[in-house]
């Protein structure tokens, strides 16, 4: 094991540990929950091989019954639920069953399905904030894709009982709900996703496979779980931590989407009232004085820095604030600093598209540095604390740019922040080029109900940069190709440099991490205010000429 990876798995370790005892500081001792707890964990110790998402699309797409564990705090589990029944639909007639709704709401369930009943009513109807207190909108996107392809659900949860006995009451109902539903519809794909601990042999499935049997049915059943904390440590001690699918056994399979300390972040957050964001959902909380257990972007940016083992400058995170969504003044403010005037257009535009930036201006002569988040995204985070790292070692930009230079500049500013994130989450997901055909495709056949048309444009770009790329290195022939778009005054040039820099940054973590790009250089790089003409262009294509080997590491 490299030093460097070592370090890497050292600190995802200790904010595991850190953030696993918030929890259970936040938490009554429950022991009916630890019992159901231990029983998953007793099965999930071992697998048998490194799988991959053709595997598991080819087992589910030959399944009767899927069981999908579910961590409902965390966005990158349920995008795991759409991203199968993508690949599945069309293949199979899929029924869908949600742990989020009740089986008593399923008239307002098909009403919601069939566009009879509006979302704000339908959500009115079935009392969701009460019955289901998390993130609808981590949820919308499955529901709407399964509205557009026809797909029913069918809701399979109750009301709560008390201890063990209501949890394996909850369980025999929905077994109930699953197995009419087999029977019903013979031939149909019936996929259920239920909490993680639910979907464990004992427990559900079990109960569902007791019925089946009474009924002398077989069936093929596959199961899928997620980010199971135990797997990955012992993925790590094989030295096989980048795997994003594994096979437990025949038809059971984990997938790895994130890393375990931001799995319980996201519940971190979810406990300190926030909608997968820091500021508050229930606003009377807001001023009660109880303290964040988030994850500090001060304590991202030292992590970064240790880890790259550059040391910060004396008192530099007193010259850093750090703005939410919940500071409602925070355009005032903005106002309130005349270096900042001219960038309040961008500045809006960032904020109404819930994305999270870093500001550079001087207050009182002194470097100042602002960042905002507009929601608790652990990768945007660690992606501004890497920019701030960046800005506070290179220096505030002194000359103006030309749109040939900003360009490039802002790739290598994006790749060098992409790459800093990924010490704190290296699930972190950024395209490639095969993915960009992947998602062109799918655009073109309308799989997304709501697309933002500048992105197939930004796509179309990017595959046209690289396959430049790969013909000359001379900038005359990338100004006569792209100038039109380095000139854009609209987000499109941001876009297309950002997604330019983010995958550079992934194969630049890799190359780093396999000890084929030394760390030394990356320092260089954190330094390097790459302003002279034409430094940026040739720093961007040196850099990327050095990575041709490294493959796109594919996460499911």
């Amino acid at each position: 094991m490299s030093k460097f990876r070592e370090e890497l798995i050292r600190i995802q370790k200790k904010n595991y540990r850190k953030n696993v005892k918030l929890v259970r500081d936040s938490l009554e001792h429950n022991p009916d929950v630890e019992a159901y707890e231990k029983e998953y964990f007793r099965y999930l110790r071992k697998f048998q091989y490194i799988s991959n998402k053709a595997e598991l699309v080819k087992k589910v797409s030959s399944a009767d019954l899927i069981f999908h564990g579910d961590y409902h705090t965390l966005r990158q589990s349920q995008r795991c639920v759409l991203r199968i029944l993508r690949e599945i639909q069309g293949k199979r007639e899929i029924i869908l069953c949600l742990e989020m709704f009740h089986g008593a709401d399923q008239k307002y369930i098909n009403g919601f399905m069939s566009g009879e009943l509006s979302e704000g009513t339908f959500i009115d109807k079935i009392d969701y904030s009460r019955k289901w207190p998390f993130s609808w909108r981590n949820w919308s996107s499955i529901i709407y894709f399964c509205q557009d392809h026809k797909i029913p659900i069918l809701g399979i949860n109750s009301q709560a009982g008390e201890g063990i006995k209501g949890l394996r009451d909850r369980d025999r109902y929905s077994a109930r709900i699953i197995t009419k539903a087999l029977l019903q519809n013979p031939g149909k794909l019936i996929h259920v996703v239920d909490g993680d601990f639910h979907i464990a042999p004992g427990h559900l499935p079990k109960m569902v496979d007791q019925m089946l049997e009474m009924l002398d049915v077989q069936i093929k059943q596959v199961t899928i779980y997620q980010n199971a904390e135990n797997l990955y440590w012992k993925l790590c001690q094989e030295g096989k931590e980048e795997s994003d699918v594994i096979r437990i056994n025949e038809n059971s399979f984990c997938v790895m989407n994130t890393m375990p300390a931001n799995k319980v972040q996201s519940y971190l957050n979810w406990l300190e009232f926030s909608e997968d964001a820091y500021y508050p959902v229930h606003r009377e909380w807001e001023d009660d004085g109880y303290g964040g257990q988030g994850l500090a972007v001060e304590e991202i940016v030292s992590e970064i820095s240790a880890i790259l083992k550059i040391e910060l400058p004396a008192h530099c995170l007193e010259k850093l604030t750090v703005y939410y969504a919940s500071d409602l003044d925070f355009m005032d403010l903005i106002h309130n600093i005349p270096e900042l005037k001219g960038q309040v257009r961008l500045i809006k535009k960032k904020i109404r598209n819930e994305e999270g930036f870093l500001l550079e201006y001087s207050r009182a002569g002194n470097d100042a540095y602002l960042i905002y988040l507009p929601n608790s995204n652990i990768n945007m985070a660690a992606e501004e604390a890497s920019h701030f790292v960046n800005a506070v070692f290179r220096g505030r930009i002194q000359v103006r740019l030309s749109p040939f230079d900003r360009f490039y500049w802002n790739v290598l500013t994006e790749c060098l922040g992409f790459f800093g994130s990924k010490f704190i989450n290296e699930k972190r997901k950024a395209q490639s080029e095969n993915s960009l055909r992947r998602l062109l495709g799918q655009i073109k056949h309308k799989e997304y109900r709501k697309v933002d048309p500048m992105v197939p444009q930004v796509a179309r770009y990017i595959l046209q940069h690289y396959a430049l790329q790969r013909r000359t290195g001379e900038a005359k022939a990338f100004e006569k190709k792209f100038d039109d778009q380095y000139r854009n005054r609209s987000s499109l040039p941001i876009m297309f440099s950002t997604q330019l820099g983010y995958m550079l940054g992934n194969k630049l973590y890799y190359a780093v991490k396999k000890g084929r790009f030394p760390l030394s250089k990356i320092r260089g790089y954190f330094r390097n205010p790459f302003d002279a003409p034409g430094q940026a262009f040739e720093y961007y294509l040196e850099i990327s000429n050095r990575l041709k080997e490294v493959k796109h590491v594919s996460q499911f």
